[in-house]
């Protein structure tokens, strides 16, 4: 039935605005459409972002940044961690029933960005498979930073065999808007030569927001037929995208 490969992202199933705040009842609705694609024949893999578990503290201890000179980052790097694991817990919990692989970013990647260094042949064996951002090993001088789940989703779309839908799951907006705010009006097909707006809160978040997504997603239309952003309080949406090829939602096509 082909590999599916979606993005959870941390606005959507946490509270961004809050430490450590998680929308329970999202994640559970999203588990069951994943189960069942599943139970459809599918394989699929899941790349949560962080939310409140992970960016609020990363952002005040600038662990993006790597080592600072002066700055006491340890503790910090153990605290994100522990709060990921938590996060990634809640997240894996729906499917205790069914087989999961769970790959945590800092077991098997050194580096940040795009052309990080990490095995992901452990993503090919049947099943579920769930990975998330995460604060990874760097080679020095940076010696620590952040891996974003849009980098994830960048290697594993081009990677491994057989993807047919890659599927950016926001919070609360259909997908790519003309404009923010109640004027916008949804996008429905975008390339890289078109405009939109999006809100990238850098006193939160320490990776590239919307726009990083936007530049991921660019890429992967190059080698899968079916990339798209969607609400993910709808999970219709994701269930009409794989079955009918369409749905409320931008789809990113290669120009």
């Amino acid at each position: 039935m082909g590999r599916i490969i979606m993005k959870w992202g941390g606005g959507l199933i946490s509270d961004k605005s809050t430490l450590c705040k998680p929308y329970s009842n999202r994640i559970v609705a999203l588990a069951d459409c994943v189960i069942q694609l599943v139970e459809q024949g599918h394989d699929v893999i899941i790349v949560h972002g962080a939310g409140s578990f992970g960016h609020i503290r990363a952002r005040k201890y600038r662990l993006a940044e790597g080592k600072v000179a002066g700055m006491e980052q340890n503790e910090a790097i153990e605290q994100v961690r522990r709060d990921m694991d938590t996060l990634h817990q809640l997240v894996i919990t729906p499917f205790q029933s069914l087989p999961l692989s769970s790959h945590a970013p800092r077991n098997f990647v050194l580096n940040t960005g795009p052309s990080f260094i990490g095995e992901l042949s452990g993503f090919l064996n049947p099943g579920i498979h769930i990975t998330f951002g995460d604060v990874v090993d760097c080679e020095p001088p940076k010696y620590f930073g952040i891996l974003s789940g849009d980098d994830l989703m960048l290697r594993l779309s081009l990677e491994l065999p057989d993807v047919t839908h890659v599927i950016f799951a926001m919070g609360e907006t259909p997908g790519l808007m003309t404009q923010p705010g109640s004027e916008g009006e949804l996008i429905p097909i975008w390339h890289s030569n078109m405009r939109f707006t999006g809100q990238h809160s850098e006193e939160i978040d320490v990776t590239g927001g919307i726009f990083l997504k936007a530049e991921r997603a660019t890429v992967i239309s190059k080698h899968v037929e079916h990339v798209w952003f969607v609400d993910g309080t709808h999970t219709e949406r994701i269930h009409e995208i794989i079955q009918n090829g369409h749905t409320i939602g931008t789809r990113i096509v290669n120009e």
